[in-house]
């Protein structure tokens, strides 16, 4: 029998005392399959799993050691810095700066790029225009003013940029408690060869988006979603069977 298990989410802005509208759905499944759900921990709760917004001030992120996964895992599963080294192989060739400089332009071409996808490490600027990560469709010094306006540091990933009909292939894969999860059961050779390099950085559960060919990113899992695909009752059947049955 497992410990007492307890999934943590973040409150309503519009009344505090109820789960946020965007987990509401997923909390309700969870409840429904015989796990426990919460705004803040049971004092009789032995494995806590926090879902929500990424915190990214270690200050503020959860302190309770019940919690199965840690600050520094969301670090290592955010930061394309991080994780990329360990998959570099397996993934969209890339190479990072410290400053988006007059010197950037010319290591993308001595790659041969006509293009460059450009990330913040964990952030990328398709939320303010679709194609706005994208050098030279939109310059550097614009790139540098609207990453400027984020709220972590970080390394710039320049990465080389692969066609919207491609990305548009990948997948999304939950891996939990080392084991990975997807609705057809259907997993490429890509991302089982990830998740084994990935699990060595510790984390007790996080997502891999991936094409067949070739992993896209990985996602802490504390604020992954699940993707319209993946209902919130066969969500909440995973997570049952891998921390609380």
């Amino acid at each position: 029998m497992k410990k007492k298990f307890q999934i943590i989410y973040p409150s309503s802005e519009v009344n505090t005392q109820e789960i946020h509208w965007l987990w509401k759905e997923e909390a309700e499944a969870m409840q429904k399959a015989g796990i426990t759900v919460g705004l803040d921990p049971d004092s009789n709760s032995e494995n806590l799993m926090h879902r929500g917004f990424c915190i990214y001030q270690e200050e503020k992120y959860p302190q309770d050691k019940r919690f199965i996964n840690k600050f520094q895992n969301l670090i290592d599963y955010t930061r394309l810095s991080t994780y990329y080294p360990h998959i570099a192989d397996l993934s969209i060739e890339t190479f990072f700066v410290d400053e988006l400089n007059q010197e950037v332009p010319k290591l993308i071409y001595d790659k041969g790029w006509d293009k460059a996808f450009i990330k913040k490490d964990a952030k990328a600027l398709e939320h303010v225009e679709e194609g706005k990560s994208v050098y030279p469709t939109t310059s550097l010094e614009e790139m540098k003013k609207l990453y400027d306006e984020f709220i972590f540091d970080g390394k710039y990933a320049i990465r080389k940029f692969i066609e919207p009909e491609k990305i548009q292939q990948e997948e999304r894969y939950w891996v939990l408690n080392g084991n990975i999860y997807h609705r057809y059961n259907i997993i490429p050779e890509v991302v089982i060869e990830a998740t084994k390099r990935l699990n060595k950085l510790g984390s007790r559960y996080y997502t891999i988006d991936a094409t067949p060919e070739f992993v896209v990113e990985v996602n802490p899992g504390e604020s992954s979603d699940r993707h319209a695909v993946n209902s919130a009752e066969l969500f909440a059947s995973w997570i049952k069977k891998e921390f609380a049955s």
